[in-house]
């Protein structure tokens, strides 16, 4: 009943489509004749005859593109013959069995259309396009659409109805099934190839090849499944064979039958692994077929410039990669690594690039970025994985991890359609350490009270984990300044993302290890680090400002690198000195901006004064007394409290001071708001 009731629907909307056509082309019939008995009468007549266009114009004005034909006769030479003229009728009129041969013209008097009695020609109207109406597509594009969803579906049951009846045997189902598929594509293939077309106006956009052609894989598809899953007349590799050999297939004839036929392909091929099972699956033998399946899909999108198709091959492979991941125990890391390297390389060779002579062109435009965001979120879930999950740690996934990341950041410098690896890598990298930073409990005082924080699971030592974030770090710090000051000038964003992730990423890793390993009260090592590392990214800075247009603009490049700079010398200061000290020293580290706007007029340096501000308003909220209520002297006047807050009111104010020289702007309000605060802040204490 279910069948009968879905095929009873369907041909309901073709009959229905089919009445809506007939009537719309018998209309269009009838115009058309009269619009050709016109232009017999203008080729017949002996008189000069007006243009071409003003006969037309009362006679056809209601037929659809009359204005356009009627323009393109009325442009013909002003000497032509009638012989000329009828040749323009035979183009405007099209052939068919009510078609006249032209009478001859006449061999004395004027010829019509000549220059002695014709005027210069009017302009051809340009024509305009004809909108699709929601007739033409219901009859023409939604039926066929319908009907070779029929047709598919129809392959489909017919072999599930034959079970139910019992007509014939497993084997002659599977065959009958088979055929009805193989015929479906080859009846596809003969209509490419004859050039055949519906006579119905609008059906060339439903492209009937195609669907016939999809409907067939499709049916070929269940056929095969069938065959293995239900009958076991083959076993999983001959199986696993041909449904691979079908989603292949599908994915090339896509160059001839458009993209969704390749999105059947994919998705068949994608699915393939899930049909077939095994008793004792090979996971090379599986990966290494998903990276033939995302070539082709990628060579084919490459072509065509499928962005969806591509995408959606990213992604299927990178499900597959999380999922072998998750479920399989123990991981072979090389099989991890092997696809993960394949994606990068499909998209740097194949979509983005020139490996195949018929596919040379150059990078993609801004809007196809998308693609590379797909494999960008896949690889670099990955990484985060292998660099944190304690079911990787023992077989080297952190080095493997670090492996992706590099890979990720190279291919990011070298095509720049592939910047979304960058924040890929980037991200990964900054998810990965926050987990390392923040693992285990974490107590401290804060405004008197005793606070504790439970952080995630505390990792049991550093084990490579700090070689890695150090190797890291620099690896993001000298790519993202290189490639910052060499885009600054033609690609100031992607400049910018390049600035933005060589500063975060080395100064964020830097802290977590810090937090995670050093000593928490004093760290001279890791305090020398991180003033090397403020003195490059200040250098950095300076040259990604000579590279600008106009140079040391201090645009958003210029800005975050500094401003991680500024970052680092801050943190600096908490690893070298004791809490009094440092609380001082970082209002002091306000002037150090305000004194270099002397020398470069850079909007981010009235900002830095103003972070330094924040930092020590931070600190002073956590601890009033500057260091500690149990150690503050009861001296009056003379006691922490007076370089507590008089050193910073004092650098506040000459800052103010100087910005009001140089820059001025909000930072300046800011500087000389707070110089008054801290000012009064001293006398009250």
């Amino acid at each position: 009943m279910y069948i009968d009731s879905l095929f009873g629907f369907v041909g309901l909307i073709a009959l229905v489509g089919l009445i809506v056509v007939v009537a719309r082309q018998n209309g269009r019939i009838g115009l058309l004749e009269r619009e050709i008995g016109a232009l017999r009468s203008l080729v017949l007549s002996q008189s000069a005859p007006r243009p071409v266009a003003d006969v037309l114009a009362t006679q056809t004005a209601a037929v659809p593109g009359a204005e356009t034909r009627a323009a393109t006769a009325n442009a013909a030479p002003a000497d032509a013959s009638p012989e000329a003229a009828s040749d323009v009728v035979e183009e405007i009129a099209p052939a068919g069995p009510w078609t006249a041969a032209p009478e001859p013209a006449p061999e004395d008097g004027p010829t019509p259309g000549s220059a002695d009695t014709a005027g210069p020609p009017p302009t051809a109207a340009p024509p305009s396009a004809k909108k699709p109406d929601i007739e033409t597509a219901l009859g023409t594009r939604w039926a066929v659409w319908v009907g070779g969803i029929a047709l598919a579906l129809g392959g489909l049951f017919l072999v599930r109805y034959s079970i139910e009846a019992g007509f014939f045997g497993p084997a002659a189902r599977i065959v009958l099934a088979a055929l009805l598929g193989l015929v479906l594509v080859v009846g596809g293939e003969f209509i490419r190839r004859t050039g055949y077309r519906l006579p119905v106006e609008g059906a060339a956009g439903a492209y009937i090849p195609a669907i016939l052609t999809a409907s067939g894989i499709f049916v070929l598809f269940g056929t095969v499944y069938s065959a293995h899953a239900l009958y076991g007349f083959i076993g999983p590799a001959l199986a696993f064979l041909l449904l691979g050999a079908l989603g292949l297939g599908s994915i090339v004839l896509a160059l001839i039958h458009g993209q969704a036929l390749a999105g059947i392909g994919l998705l068949g091929a994608l699915a393939t692994p899930l049909l077939v099972a095994s008793q004792a699956p090979s996971h090379w033998a599986l990966f290494v077929y998903l990276a033939v399946v995302l070539a082709a899909a990628t060579a084919v999108a490459r072509i065509r410039s499928w962005r969806p198709l591509v995408s959606a091959a990213f992604a299927g492979t990178g499900l597959w990669c999380l999922v072998y991941m998750a479920d399989v125990s123990p991981t072979n890391l090389w099989i991890v690594l092997f696809i993960n390297a394949v994606m990068l390389a499909s998209l740097a060779l194949l979509w983005l690039g020139s490996l195949i002579p018929m596919l040379d062109r150059q990078d993609p435009a801004p809007s196809n970025i998308f693609p590379a965001a797909v494999p960008a979120f896949f690889i670099g879930l990955a990484a985060f994985a292998l660099l944190v999950d304690a079911k990787f740690g023992a077989l080297g996934g952190p080095q493997y991890g670090a492996l992706l990341i590099a890979a990720m950041l190279a291919l990011a410098a070298w095509r720049p359609a592939a910047l979304p690896l960058l924040f890929g890598a980037g991200i990964a990298t900054l998810l990965a350490w926050l987990r390392v930073g923040f693992g285990g409990d974490f107590a401290f005082e804060m405004m008197g009270e005793n606070l504790s924080v439970t952080g995630f699971p505390a990792v049991a030592g550093p084990g490579p984990l700090g070689l890695i974030g150090a190797l890291l770090g620099l690896l993001f710090l000298g790519v993202g300044l290189w490639k910052a000051r060499a885009l600054v000038a033609d690609q100031p964003v992607a400049a910018t993302c390049f600035s933005a992730f060589a500063g975060i990423v080395p100064v964020f890793i830097l802290f977590a290890l810090w937090v995670a390993f050093g000593n928490p009260d004093r760290d001279l090592l890791r305090a020398i680090l991180a003033l090397v590392l403020a003195v490059a990214l200040a250098a950095g800075g300076e040259a990604i400002a000579r590279g600008e247009l106009p140079p040391l603009s201090g645009g958003h490049a210029v800005s975050f690198a500094l401003g991680a700079s500024g970052a680092a010398f801050l943190l600096m200061l908490h690893m070298a000195f004791g809490s009094a000290l440092t609380t001082i020293l970082v209002g002091a580290s306000a002037v150090l901006p305000a004194l270099a706007t002397r020398l470069r007029r850079y909007p981010v340096l009235g900002g830095l004064s103003v972070a330094a501000v924040i930092v020590t308003l931070l600190r002073i909220a956590a601890d009033p007394t500057i260091v500690g209520a149990a150690f503050l002297s009861t001296t009056p006047v003379f006691n922490a409290l007076l370089p507590g807050y008089g050193v910073p009111a004092l650098a506040f104010g000459f800052a103010a001071w100087q910005l009001s020289r140089t820059t001025a702007g909000r930072p300046r309000l800011v500087m000389e708001a707070t110089a008054a605060l801290f000012a009064l802040l001293t006398l009250a204490m």
